[in-house]
């Protein structure tokens, strides 16, 4: 009897146990498979797997869309809100974003959303890692779909759930107690948009590419190889799931992500071609993978495999031919079965490594040559100073060289001397034809000199009053340039101002705040174009070198800068550089070391040489 008892009570403590298990699931709701109808932290859900909790949070809200976006942890860049204004006609976006995911997740996905919500438009994201999987077995709760989605036995789905390890649910109530403190660590998905939230890596500086990649070296290490083992099975789920949208009246679009150097690396890239020539048969797609303008910077990736937000921005711009959206040229195409041949053999034609073949080279800057300035100033170097200057580093065994020269060295036109040295003068004073140029002469040294449009010439600033140094005139540019010893080059015609109390104007070249990427590309045209086509018309020779006014300079400056033709940029930064012959991006952003007045020229010549 005694017995009997104790096995009741047994059994119905373990009942208990059960009950109290499933009903701490139920409310606490870790994944959001019962619709977190109490601490409604959606956001948290999504971050612990995604394929699942997106499914409860479209039980509640789905009547708020019509439209999806469909693809892996890559999509997230594609904005909803973006889409909405291109579809028009009150489209209404959610990304269904998955880690990890595979063609088969996609296409059971969007079979689930075709029959139970009937969009309006299916965006279907594809990157290229997906080539080496396809319906993959989840290993864990993080993984699985939800079983609405992969046709597994419901009731099976949510018994998992409810006997769920109450570590999952314990993990989010001590999250939900910590978020006041980072609300950010626990919330990294938006769940009204389904995307992740990447507001703080999108402050984050990315402009001083050195000081990014020494912040994010992990970030960006390459992974290994990938074989094409899904690729026949990708391209016959893809051209079932466009027929099943478009046969349900749905819109489809197909979207290839952008791609790192980095990544590419793991891929063969016959492998590639091929894959792109059988998905052109399927479907035209927007194609912004392989080999692009700006796979080789990794200020537009937050690591090996993932854009940044403002590259998803760029590739809708593209793809909807939107003015105000600044796309860089080469970026973008859209890929069919009568040119994927041709386009797949461009962008997946690994390019040729760089040589190993390197110079270091310092590079001087000098701006106002004056005996009597109005006040000490460390860009106004005195003409006795300048001299011992250059005297020293010509006792020191360096060799000049132009900014254009280095170009010629880059492409494997000329070699450079021993020992090389660039001299560059910012501004265009007149103090540089009549104190600078003579000593450059008689010493047998070269100099590039980047002059500002509208006070070329000028003797008098054109604000009455205002503190103004003399610049030389066209006349006395083109008698330097054509002595073979001075290279005249482009520092913008008027942005060469800056006032951090007045937003009104902007700071050097950089964007203002509230500019769109198109206007501000637009703006570095008209101003840096135009001072390029009158030094060019005044002085007949080619201008490809920019110097930064005040050194201010973004990786979209340099990027436009790029796609307007400039071979090289200057900056403020210290240092010396490391010019790499066949890397054209070696010449970009360059360091150059102040020979002011207030640095004896002994000390001058130690920093070229890097001491």
């Amino acid at each position: 009897m005694k017995l009997r008892k104790w096995l009741i009570a047994f059994v119905a403590s373990l009942g208990l146990a059960a009950a109290v298990v499933a009903g701490f699931n139920i409310v606490v709701d870790p994944f959001g498979v019962f619709g977190d109808k109490v601490l409604k932290w959606h956001s948290y859900n999504m971050v612990n797997n995604p394929r699942v909790a997106k499914i409860g949070y479209l039980d509640q809200y789905h009547e708020r869309y019509n439209s999806y976006i469909i693809g892996g942890s890559k999509s997230s860049s594609i904005s909803p809100e973006l889409l909405n204004q291109y579809y028009g006609d009150d489209a209404k976006f959610y990304s269904m974003l998955m880690y990890g995911g595979d063609f088969n997740d996609y296409e059971k996905t969007l079979y689930y959303l075709v029959d139970e919500y009937k969009p309006q438009n299916i965006v279907v994201h594809m990157s290229l890692q997906e080539l080496s999987h396809f319906n993959e077995k989840a290993t864990d709760f993080k993984q699985s779909l939800h079983a609405k989605v992969s046709g597994e036995s419901t009731f099976k789905f949510y018994l998992d759930y409810l006997k769920l390890n109450p570590s999952y649910g314990y993990s989010k109530l001590e999250g939900y107690a910590k978020r006041a403190v980072d609300s950010f660590e626990y919330s990294q998905f938006i769940p009204e948009t389904g995307v992740y939230n990447k507001v703080k890596r999108d402050a984050e500086k990315v402009d001083d590419l050195e000081a990014y990649m020494q912040a994010n070296k992990a970030a960006f290490a390459p992974f290994g190889k990938l074989e094409a083992s899904a690729l026949d099975k990708n391209v016959d789920a893809l051209a079932r799931m466009k027929a099943y949208a478009e046969s349900h009246g749905a819109t489809f679009r197909l979207i290839t992500g952008a791609t790192s150097e980095q990544e590419l690396l793991s891929y063969d890239m016959e492998d590639l071609k091929e894959y792109w020539s059988k998905l052109a048969e399927v479907t035209d797609f927007w194609d912004f993978s392989g080999y692009t303008p700006i796979s080789g910077d990794p200020r537009y990736f937050y690591d090996t495999m993932h854009y940044r937000n403002t590259l998803g921005s760029m590739m809708l711009g593209y793809i909807f031919q939107d003015e105000s959206v600044y796309v860089p040229k080469g970026f973008g195409h859209l890929t069919t079965k009568d040119n994927v041949a041709e386009h797949a053999a461009a962008v997946f034609e690994r390019p040729a490594a760089p040589s190993k073949e390197t110079v270091n080279l310092p590079i001087l800057v000098y701006h106002h040559i004056d005996d009597d300035p109005y006040e000490p100033n460390s860009l106004i170097t005195p003409p006795a100073k300048f001299r011992s200057d250059m005297e020293a580093v010509k006792a020191a065994g360096f060799n000049t060289v132009l900014i254009s020269d280095l170009i010629d060295y880059v492409d494997g036109k000329k070699e450079l001397p021993d020992n090389p040295v660039a001299i560059t003068f910012d501004d265009g004073y007149l103090s540089n034809y009549e104190y600078g140029y003579p000593v450059l002469k008689e010493l047998g040294f070269n100099a590039t000199i980047s002059i500002i449009g509208w006070s070329t010439g000028r003797s008098e600033h054109r604000i009455p009053g205002k503190q103004f140094y003399p610049h030389f005139t066209w006349e006395q540019a083109k008698e330097m340039q054509d002595s073979g010893i001075i290279d005249i080059q482009n520092h913008s015609y008027d942005m060469h101002e800056s006032n951090p109390d007045d937003p009104s104007v902007r700071s050097g070249v950089l964007q203002m705040e509230g500019e769109s990427n198109g206007d501000y590309a637009k703006a570095l045209h008209s101003d840096i174009g135009g001072m390029a086509d009158s030094i060019e018309q005044h002085l007949g020779n080619t201008v490809n070198i920019f110097t930064y006014p005040f050194g201010f300079y973004s990786h979209l400056s340099e990027q436009i800068l790029k796609d307007m033709g400039y071979r090289s940029t200057l900056s403020t930064k210290s240092g010396i550089n490391q010019i790499v012959k066949g890397d054209p991006d070696s010449l970009f952003a360059l360091k150059r070391i102040n020979g002011g007045p207030e640095v004896p020229s002994e000390t001058l010549v130690a920093r070229l040489q890097g001491k």
